[in-house]
Order: C-alpha cells, then sequence, then structure tokens
C-alpha cells in the first residue's frame, strides 16, 4: 500500500508542520510527503504562495492550489492522491475528524500514526540547537530583569515589596519580564511569578503583592518569533532573608540538579535519572506524598525535551526508559513543594553529545536577593 505523510494545518502553532515546512503561516495548507524519503511539498493559496517559495525548507516543494483544483481541500487532496498514485494518507493523531471523515467518504483511505510524527524532532542538529540558545538567552534576559526589580524592592513594615511607592506584585514582575522578551525577539504567555505558598503549586502563575522573606518561584518559557523554538528558565529567589528551611531545601535541588546534570549522556535512562533524583532528595528529609492540603516533596518528572514545543520528546521522568542518544535537548528542574511555605524549582536545560551534555544555560543560580 502506498501511503504519503499528509498534514493540513496552519504553522504558527503547529509544531509539527513548522517542523515539516520550515516557515510560519496563520491559515492552513497542505503538507504531503512521498513513501520511501519521496517528494515532500506544500500546496499554498496565492496569498501565500510567494513567500513560501521564498522561505520553505530546501528540499520542500511550493505548488499553487490551482495545480491541485483549488476547489477544496478534499478535491486537492483526491487529484494528489490521483498524480501519485496513492493509496491513501497517514495522518497525526490529532488530524481534524471532520476532514478525515470527508476524505473517507470521497474515497480516500485516512490512517493515523501512533505516536510522534516525526520521531527525528527529538534530535536537534546543532543548527536547531543555536535557535533554542538564542530563545534562551532572551529567557535569561527576561529572568535579570526580574532580579534588577527584585533587588530594587523594599521591604515594608509587614514584610510586603513595594517598587517605587507602588506594591510590587506578580502581575507587574510578570509584565517587565515579557516586555523584556519582546525587546529581545520572543514571546510569551502564562509566564510564572508565584511567590510564597503559591510556588507550591508548580504551574500557578501566581497573583498578588510579593513579600519578603518567601521564595519566589519565576519559570519563564518564551518562544523565538523568527524560528518557533522555545527557552526555559526556572530560578527561586528570596528578598531578604531566607528561612532555614528555605535554604536547605534550596541547597537540596541544587545539588540535585547538579547531579542529574552529570548523569545526562548518550546511554543514560531517563528514568534512572529521574528515580536517582527523587531518592537524593527524599535521604535529605525531603519526602513525596500527599497529606491534608495536597501534594507535597518532588511529584513532577525530572525534565522533558525542548524544541518546537515547549515540552516534547524526550520525557525525563519515572516512565521512560528509552535511553538517551545523543542530540536531545531537555531540561533538568527538579523542584519540591510545600503548601506550608511554598516551593522551590531550578531549571537549567542541556544539550546531549556524544559523550555527556553541555549545559546551554549561563545565568547564575542563587537564593538570596539583598
Amino acid at each position: 500500500m502506498k501511503y504519503a505523510k499528509l498534514i493540513v494545518d496552519e504553522s504558527e502553532h503547529n509544531s509539527d508542520m513548522r517542523y515539516a515546512c520550515g516557515f510560519a503561516a496563520p491559515d492552513e495548507f497542505i503538507f504531503f510527503e512521498l513513501p520511501n524519503g519521496g517528494e515532500r511539498a506544500i500546496v499554498m493559496s496565492v496569498l501565500e504562495f510567494d513567500r513560501a517559495k521564498a522561505e520553505a525548507k530546501p528540499g520542500v516543494n511550493v505548488y499553487p492550489e490551482a495545480q491541485f483544483g483549488a476547489s477544496g481541500t478534499i478535491d486537492e487532496l483526491f487529484r494528489i492522491a490521483a498524480k501519485y498514485s496513492l493509496d491513501g494518507f497517514s495522518v497525526p493523531a490529532g488530524f481534524p475528524l471532520l476532514l478525515a471523515d470527508g476524505m473517507r467518504t470521497a474515497g480516500l483511505s485516512v490512517i493515523a500514526e501512533p505516536g510522534e510524527f516525526w520521531p527525528g524532532r527529538q534530535f536537534k542538529s546543532r543548527a536547531e540547537a543555536d535557535e533554542i540558545v538564542k530563545a534562551l538567552r532572551a529567557t535569561e534576559q527576561g529572568m535579570r530583569r526580574a532580579f534588577e526589580l527584585i533587588a530594587a524592592a523594599e521591604i515594608g513594615a509587614d514584610n510586603t515589596l513595594t517598587l517605587d511607592g507602588a506594591p510590587l506584585t506578580s502581575e507587574l514582575l510578570r509584565s517587565a519580564i515579557e516586555l523584556e522578551f519582546m525587546k529581545n525577539g520572543a514571546a510569551a504567555d502564562s509566564t510564572i511569578v508565584a511567590g510564597g505558598v503559591q510556588g507550591a503549586r508548580p504551574h500557578c502563575e501566581g497573583s498578588g503583592q510579593l513579600c519578603a522573606g518567601t521564595p519566589i518561584v519565576m519559570d519563564l518559557f518564551p518562544r523565538l518569533r523568527s524560528s518557533g523554538y522555545w527557552g526555559d528558565l526556572t530560578r527561586t529567589v528570596v528578598k531578604g532573608q531566607a528561612p532555614d528551611i528555605v535554604k536547605k531545601a534550596f541547597d537540596t535541588v541544587f545539588e540535585a540538579r547538579e547531579n542529574a546534570k552529570k548523569m545526562m549522556r548518550p546511554g543514560a535512562v531517563p528514568a534512572d535519572i529521574h528515580n536517582g533524583c527523587a531518592d537524593f532528595l527524599a535521604a535529605a528529609g525531603f519526602h513525596t506524598g500527599n497529606g491534608k492540603n495536597g501534594a507535597f516533596g518532588f511529584f513532577h518528572g525530572l525534565g522533558h525535551g525542548v524544541g518546537l514545543d515547549i515540552h516534547e520528546a524526550p520525557r525525563v521522568n519515572s516512565r521512560n526508559r528509552s535511553a538517551l542518544r545523543g542530540g536531545e535537548v531537555v531540561t533538568v528542574e527538579p523542584g519540591v513543594y510545600y503548601p506550608e511555605w511554598g516551593g522551590i524549582r531550578l531549571e537549567d536545560m542541556v544539550y546531549i553529545t556524544g559523550s555527556g551534555c553541555e549545559c546551554l544555560t549561563t545565568i547564575d543560580t542563587f537564593l538570596e536577593i539583598k
């Protein structure tokens, strides 16, 4: 049976489509790849045809819609199948059901591929890693801006923070961070600036006035506008003096992160690295479980792949037994969380090389900001 790979979507948000064709377009179009390493092509409207010709990946042919009828997507796909003597199309798991039903009604066979549509996406070329580094540098600039504003803040009698006479809030700090991203060619949504006990919920974005003497978890993950690659970085800081338990948690999570980075190499099993980190944290007294106030300890994966998606293969968690092979860009982000006082998370990014890993993150890791 002769099946071509097929995606029908826009490429600004569909990372499989962006990976396939190499440029961003806001309206859906057709990408197909013939079997056995055959032709790769996109079918574009008149509006985007010339730009696609200029910006598509080398080796991707660009056809105008008129070449395949231009009377609707199903008609175009029918004509593509006829031209190349295809038996049908293989599509990603998230392919639109209504379109698939329409194709089948028209006599086109459609099968969904299990797992990753482009398994090679998890192995980054040096050029792709360089794009991730650009995104990471923009991320670091946002973090530095946050450090500056926290350093400039004043501590009130009730330990609340003010900046230029106004409350220093999660919202204000988030806006300043995201403005810094924009200055560096990146953009972000859902930036995390979670102070105090809000930091005990890892994906809580944070809200309200920030306070001295409590941890502030900042997890920043902007995307480059130019290439679509993401950066990812987490730091936890305290304005003023940190409590002893926070200092101990910070030092332990820092050591866990550094130990885990040393284990990142081809042949290493992500589950083993994750479990080793969890065991280290538990041995230091930071146990994991569920209490009356919710989950506590280290209850998320150690890391994840980063590329055209902020979370992609490979996952570095207790379930992934597939060994690293080299070329992956992954985060290393252990954390501990306790509803009584908040959380600590420290995240770097590494590139798995032939003999170990290269840490891509350059910004310092520290706890207290005076």
